[in-house]
């Protein structure tokens, strides 16, 4: 009698179990559990209780699905008692799957991976175009090294500076801020930091590689910078990092789809506040950061040869 499916994308899943592992795994937002002889219990005349579960690590979102799965059980009850002379009434008994998560700890996978664009830019390009303008790279040219060999140095310490700037903002994200990652607090978790710490190896390996390519083409430091904030900031804004990727408009939703830096977002989200979140749960993530980064790998190989 209420259509939620204009509100929400609704999977229908067999059991509570599957549907909890969804919901540890960030595969949905919240689950629904409408409890066995629901029709009945209507017929009846009887009061029902449905448990709805919140993924909270995702505050903006479960602050949405919580009043409007409320609103529609009011309706609902309003819809019996008005066709029937019964006094049914249907209830929402709404629950958080983990502790209270404030907005900046929503934020801050996004922020960690922005401070790897930034690296990128600078350490990517900045730098190289400088070196071309200097003569550098030149020097570089006439040394015993080959050409990979000198491109693939570029991008390792691009690499540690990255990590260096990521790895800093995250403690003081913890210290200052008071970001509680589950896979540090309130015990270690090594698998989680583990992979925590390759998302972001990976991450900055692609993205570097990616400025790396784009700056080669310049020969102008000044041109390279104006040109490559926009592409940091469309990125940004389309990879989830401050806001639910479901909100989107469609065009955001299209352009998200193939940001590396969406799929960084989720995979350090997932890793830093679920605890269901193993390599399993990240496993396409990694996958796309992956041919993302080898692609790209490739690409600045190719342009600096022939751009130099």
């Amino acid at each position: 009698m209420i259509n939620c499916e204009n509100a929400f994308q609704i999977t229908y899943v067999p059991d509570s179990d599957t549907a909890q592992r969804m919901l540890r795994e960030g595969l949905v937002k919240a689950v629904v559990l409408i409890p066995e002889g629901f029709d009945t219990s209507l017929s009846e005349n009887s009061k029902v209780v449905i448990t709805v579960t919140l993924d909270n690590t995702d505050p903006l979102s479960a602050a949405a699905i919580g009043p409007e799965i409320t609103q529609a059980s009011q309706r609902l009850s309003s819809l019996i008692q008005t066709s029937t002379t019964g006094g049914s009434i249907v209830d929402v008994d709404l629950e958080n799957l983990y502790r209270t998560f404030l907005y900046v700890e929503f934020m801050a996978p996004g922020t960690f991976i922005q401070s790897v664009m930034f690296v990128s830019i600078i350490a990517g390009g900045v730098q190289l175009v400088t070196d071309k303008e200097r003569g550098i790279i030149e020097g570089y040219l006439v040394t015993p090294l080959r050409t990979d060999e000198i491109i693939i140095g570029i991008l390792l310490a691009g690499v540690i500076k990255a990590l260096i700037s990521a790895i800093t903002l995250f403690f003081l994200a913890i210290i200052v801020v008071g970001v509680r990652p589950m896979s540090i607090w309130p015990t270690l978790d090594p698998a989680a930091i583990i992979l925590t710490m390759f998302t972001l190896f990976l991450t900055s390996l692609g993205l570097i590689a990616m400025m790396t390519a784009y700056a080669v083409r310049f020969s102008s430091g000044d041109i390279y910078r104006v040109s490559s904030f926009p592409i940091n900031l469309t990125l940004y804004y389309t990879s989830g990092a401050i806001y639910p990727l479901d909100g989107f408009p469609t065009w955001m939703k299209e352009i998200s789809v193939i940001n590396p830096e969406t799929y960084a977002v989720h995979a350090l989200r997932v890793l830093m506040y679920s605890a269901g979140g193993g390599f399993a749960a990240v496993g396409g993530d990694f996958a796309f950061l992956g041919v993302f980064t080898g692609v790209m790998v490739a690409l600045s190989m190719i342009t600096f040869r022939r751009g130099l």
